[in-house]
């Protein structure tokens, strides 16, 4: 009988839903580096060369990762979806399984050893934000499409966002630096690690971007056509 291969213990996350890109690979649990890809906004072009040539450094090939963890969204449509294929066509060469995480709680880790409750606001035009309230790193509203007059009809305390819509905020409200608004892969490997460990692997066939909101040209086309808007996705914001 001939040895027992071991199962691959190196993984993997993907941020690409924001403007700047970013990779991280692991093994166990341990990061080992992370790399920015080259170019903002090109994600669909850099994302495969900067994963080849961050597992070529560690003379790793495709069947040694064993997990992908994806920053899922909401976020960019091209990024999200770049990163979606991405995945799925890695799991379907390499066998590894995936786990869906929550953008928004990504971008909430940046200062979770700074506050135990803050909101997440990413400007989704229009006025409107892809809104969530976290409590201890746990979410407690959203995610959800809403003004930020609508969110601080409940909310008081630091919100973090990254170009918000001019306005008059309330006192006791504090806006933190939108620099920490950035979504970062090393987040996503440490939450998706968590949720790996949970056993939240979600099957590439059921793998989708999570969206607030319908894409910017379906929603101009529905304007048109007459058809009433709605939300897609999950946690539908307010019309």
């Amino acid at each position: 009988m001939g040895a027992m291969t071991a199962a691959p213990d190196y993984n993997l996350a993907i941020e690409t839903s924001s403007r700047i890109g970013s990779v991280t690979l692991g093994r166990g649990d341990a990061i080992l580096a992370t790399a920015q890809l080259p170019e903002q906004r090109r994600h669909a072009v850099e994302l495969l060369p900067t994963i080849d040539r961050l597992c070529r450094h560690y003379a790793i090939g495709p069947p040694d990762i064993g997990e992908i963890y994806i920053s899922i969204g909401p976020g960019s449509f091209t990024g999200l979806r770049v990163a979606v294929t991405t995945a799925k066509v890695l799991s379907r060469v390499t066998g590894a399984k995936l786990v869906a995480v929550p953008t928004l709680e990504v971008v909430a880790a940046n200062v979770a050893p700074y506050t135990d409750r803050v909101a997440v606001m990413l400007n989704a035009k229009g006025g409107r934000c892809f809104t969530a309230v976290f409590e201890n790193g746990r979410p407690i509203l959203g995610p959800a499409l809403m003004t930020p007059a609508q969110l601080c009809d409940d909310f008081r305390g630091p919100i973090l966002g990254d170009h918000l819509p001019d306005q008059d905020w309330p006192a006791d409200v504090q806006l933190l630096d939108p620099a920490l608004a950035v979504p970062r892969s090393e987040s996503v490997w440490r939450i998706g690690r968590a949720m790996a460990a949970a056993g939240q692997f979600t099957p590439a066939l059921d793998l989708v971007p999570l969206y607030v909101r319908l894409p910017e040209a379906e929603e101009l086309w529905q304007e048109k056509s007459g058809i009433k808007r709605h939300e897609s996705g999950v946690g539908h914001g307010p019309s």
